[in-house]
């Protein structure tokens, strides 16, 4: 899909989109739980959607009903389906990376593969710790990408350690299994730990189906065996980490943006936005479930470190383009694994628009200045399409974005949405 988009004032009221993180989550754990559940206010995306097939295949009988879902849970004895046993995954490294501990609980040999992207992201940790718990489990491909083989029936539980350096989904899918393993589980964290927030809202949700875990300042993490997880009802909160392209409208444009449907007190890491967007001249208004964002001042350039925030830093270094100075983003090089490589390939977009990014292994610099209307690709990226949209609304003439299809991986209604606040967008043909 190829869109224009001129630039406008943008200004208005918008609702956040349900939470993929959370929808991810809820439905792996109401699929493991003993009896119903019901997800009110799923995310219905083309990575929940690859989720939602993939506990299908491994046993869950779902059903969607209206704005919900309606899970009947396995009670952790995971049987494949017949025809069932090759799980497609997409470009979802959520699911891929979630899904495989689920697959080791069953005795039937499972296969999950994905795009030719997906094949590119690395799964070798996770596929190492479910080696040492009793499963089989191997790369068919590259070794340590996708697609992989699980084959397992029973989990010994007991100690593992796994690296935090590259993607805290090993440790989430590890955590969310690990009630079901013979011994329960102690996950040693060894290396940097990025993405700690992601850990919070895995604990959160396993809290809120029946299972308690320890966490030792993310270094440690401890589950006890024979815990199990309860079907219930169950609302999946607004997305921070979609909310933040419309809040960044509303510091770039200067006129107020109100996104609602935002829980306050989240666990959600993607709330930092507010603290960055008041660093760089932004005011930012904190409502019971809602935020408003507009500026009087100019925006000016910060330093952060943006490990815990990854999906962040595309919207930030939008925000930045248009900022007095220069902005370091610092502690990111694990985005070059995302579905695209988010730190080259962010910097030869905004290159295009006349902003000029410079890039290291692990840190960006974006210096600010007046982007221009620039013919600019997602690269098959839902968040790449989303930020340079927002960059697009406020340039010296008209963008043309290619490949803006991509915004149905996480948030379909998003040009909907933000056509909303007063944004021209034009489909071409």
């Amino acid at each position: 899909m190829k869109l224009r988009i001129t630039p406008s004032s943008v200004t208005g009221e918008v609702s956040a989109p349900p939470s993929k993180s959370y929808t991810h989550r809820a439905v792996i754990l109401a699929s493991l739980a003993t009896g119903e559940g019901l997800i009110e206010d799923p995310l219905l995306s083309d990575d929940t959607r690859y989720t939602i097939d993939a506990c299908c295949s491994l046993g869950a009988d779902i059903e969607l009903q209206g704005n919900r879902l309606k899970i009947n849970g396995t009670g952790g004895k995971i049987k494949v389906a017949p025809g069932s046993d090759k799980i497609f995954a997409g470009n979802s490294g959520s699911t891929i990376r979630m899904v495989a501990p689920l697959a080791a609980l069953a005795r039937t040999k499972v296969v999950l593969d994905g795009d030719s992207r997906l094949r590119q992201r690395p799964v070798g940790d996770l596929l190492s710790a479910l080696k040492s718990l009793g499963a089989s489990a191997r790369s068919l491909g590259t070794n340590g990408y996708p697609p992989i083989e699980i084959r397992g029936g029973k989990l010994s539980g007991g100690e593992i350690t796994v690296s935090g350096g590259v993607s805290s989904q090993y440790i989430s899918a590890l955590l969310m299994v690990a009630p079901y393993t013979e011994n329960g589980l102690r996950i040693k964290v060894t290396n940097e730990f990025r993405s700690r927030p992601y850990i919070d809202i895995t604990l959160d949700v396993m809290r809120d189906f029946g299972v308690e875990a320890v966490n030792k300042d993310y270094k440690e993490f401890l589950v006890k065996g024979g815990q199990i997880y309860k079907g219930k009802r169950y609302r999946i909160e607004g997305d921070y980490s979609s909310a933040a392209y419309f809040l960044a409208a509303g510091a770039i444009g200067g006129q107020p943006v109100t996104v609602k449907n935002l829980k306050t007190k989240s666990a959600q890491g993607d709330k930092y936005l507010l603290d960055i967007l008041s660093l760089m001249g932004c005011t930012v208004e904190r409502q019971k479930e809602q935020v408003t964002v507009y500026r009087r001042d100019e925006l000016k350039g910060v330093t952060i470190d943006m490990g815990d925030y990854p999906d962040l830093v595309q919207t930030v270094a939008v925000v930045a383009a248009y900022a007095r100075g220069k902005t370091e983003m610092t502690n990111i090089g694990h985005l070059r694994f995302k579905e695209t490589d988010r730190l080259g390939d962010t910097a030869a977009e905004l290159a295009k628009m006349g902003i000029r990014v410079d890039v290291t292994d692990n840190s960006m610099v974006i210096y600010g200045g007046k982007p221009r209307g620039a013919e600019i690709e997602a690269h098959n990226d839902h968040r790449m399409a989303m930020s340079l949209s927002i960059a697009a609304l406020f340039a010296e003439g008209n963008s043309i974005i290619n490949g803006a299809e991509a915004v149905t991986k996480s948030y379909p209604r998003f040009f909907t949405d933000l056509s909303s606040l007063r944004a021209k967008i034009e489909e071409l043909p």
